[in-house]
C-alpha cells in the first residue's frame, strides 16, 4: 500500500469537489487498483500539484470556459 500524503502529526480539513462522471471513475479505478482509497488519489494528486508549482501565483492550466465556471461563484 502507498504512504499515505499525510502525516498523522498534520492537522486535515474536510473539503468536498465535484467531478465529472468520467474522472470519478478514473480516480475510482486506480484506488481499486492499488488499494487506497478515492480521497488517497485525489489528496496525492493535489499534494504532487501544489508541490510542483509552489511560488507561482498563476494556475499553469488552460481552463475551457465551462471548466472556470466555478471560479466566478
Amino acid at each position: 500500500m502507498a504512504r499515505s500524503p499525510i502525516t498523522p502529526d498534520r492537522k486535515t480539513v474536510r473539503t468536498s469537489v465535484m467531478l465529472p462522471e468520467v474522472a470519478h471513475l478514473r480516480v475510482q479505478a486506480l484506488a481499486d487498483a492499488n488499494h487506497v482509497s478515492a480521497a488517497w488519489v485525489i489528496r496525492t494528486a493535489v499534494q504532487r500539484f501544489l508541490d510542483e508549482h509552489q511560488g507561482q501565483l498563476e494556475l499553469p492550466l488552460r481552463l475551457s470556459s465551462r471548466e472556470g465556471s466555478d471560479l466566478n461563484e
